[in-house]
C-alpha cells in the first residue's frame, strides 16, 4: 500500500481555513440542537392537553427550527468538510473516501462512527483527515436522516433534505416550514401543524439526543483535525487564517429562542 502524502503549501491553508469555519459552524448547530432538546423536554414534561392550540404552535416552531440547524446550519458545513476530504483524495493524503461507511444504513453508520478506532493523539496529516472524513460523515447523516426523522414526527409530513428534491405536495407541513426560512424562497404559509403524539414527541426527543451526541462527536474530530494541521502550517500563517475565519465563518441561522448556554452535554 502507498504511503499517504502531504498536501501542498496552498493546499494546506485552504483545507485549514475551511476547517475552521466548519468547527465554528457545527460548534453552533450542536449549541442549538441542545437547547432544542432541552425545549422539547420542558414541552414533554408539561403534557399539554390534547386541544391545546399553543402547543401544535411550539411544536411548529421546533420543527422550523430543527430544519434551520441542518438546511440552513449544517449544510454550510458539510460542504467545506466535504472540500477538506476532496483535496485530500485528489492530493493523495488518503487513499479514498471510506466507501463502507458511506454504504452503510444510517443507524447502523451512527453506531459504527460512534464506535470508530481513531488514533487517541493524531500526529500525520493522514490522521487529521480520517477525522475529517468522519466528520463529513456525520454531519452527512444529520442532516439526511435524524435530524429529518425528528422534524416528521414533530409536524408530520416528509421533511426537506439538502440535495434531494422538495417533498411533494402530501408533505406541505414540512415544506412550508422549509420555505419559510429559506433566504432563496418566497415564504410559504404552510398548512397548519398536526399535534405530534405522545409517542412521536418521545421519538422526536430520541433523534434529538442522537443528533446531540453525534454532533458532539464531529466537533471533537474537526477540532483534532485542526490542531495537527496547523502544525504543518507557519504560525503566523494559522494565526491569519484563524482570524479569516472567525470573521468569515457561516454560523447559520438563529433559533427562535437563541441559545442561552454552550452545554457540551449529549445526556
Amino acid at each position: 500500500m502507498a504511503m499517504a502524502r502531504q498536501v501542498s503549501k496552498k493546499d494546506l491553508e485552504v483545507v485549514l481555513t475551511q476547517a475552521m469555519m466548519a468547527a465554528k459552524n457545527v460548534r453552533a448547530q450542536r449549541d442549538r440542537l441542545l437547547e432544542l432538546h432541552r425545549r422539547l423536554q420542558r414541552h414533554k414534561a408539561a403534557a399539554p392537553a390534547p386541544a391545546d392550540a399553543d402547543a401544535d404552535a411550539r411544536l411548529g416552531e421546533l420543527g422550523s427550527d430543527v430544519i434551520k440547524v441542518y438546511y440552513l446550519g449544517l449544510e454550510a458545513g458539510a460542504k467545506m468538510l466535504g472540500s477538506c476530504v476532496e483535496i485530500a483524495v485528489e492530493s493523495n493524503a488518503i487513499a479514498a473516501i471510506n466507501i463502507a461507511f458511506a454504504l452503510m444504513p444510517d443507524e447502523q453508520l451512527y453506531d459504527a462512527l460512534l464506535a470508530q478506532r481513531l488514533p487517541p493523539r493524531p500526529t500525520t496529516q493522514a490522521h487529521a483527515f480520517a477525522r475529517l472524513e468522519a466528520a463529513l460523515l456525520a454531519v452527512k447523516m444529520l442532516e439526511e436522516h435524524h435530524l429529518p426523522r425528528c422534524v416528521e414526527c414533530l409536524v408530520g409530513g416528509q421533511a426537506p433534505v439538502p440535495g434531494k428534491p422538495a417533498p411533494d405536495a402530501a408533505s406541505a407541513d414540512a415544506e412550508g416550514l422549509a420555505n419559510a426560512d429559506r433566504p432563496d424562497a418566497a415564504a410559504k404559509k404552510s398548512s397548519k401543524p398536526r399535534r405530534a403524539a405522545s409517542g412521536d414527541v418521545h421519538k422526536a426527543l430520541d433523534y434529538l439526543r442522537r443528533a446531540n451526541k453525534i454532533t458532539n462527536l464531529a466537533v471533537k474530530h474537526i477540532d483534532h483535525a485542526v490542531t495537527v494541521l496547523s502544525r504543518f502550517a507557519d504560525p503566523e500563517e494559522v494565526a491569519r487564517l484563524t482570524e479569516l475565519a472567525d470573521k468569515h465563518a457561516y454560523l447559520g441561522v438563529e433559533i427562535s429562542q437563541p441559545t442561552t448556554s454552550a452545554d457540551p452535554s449529549t445526556d
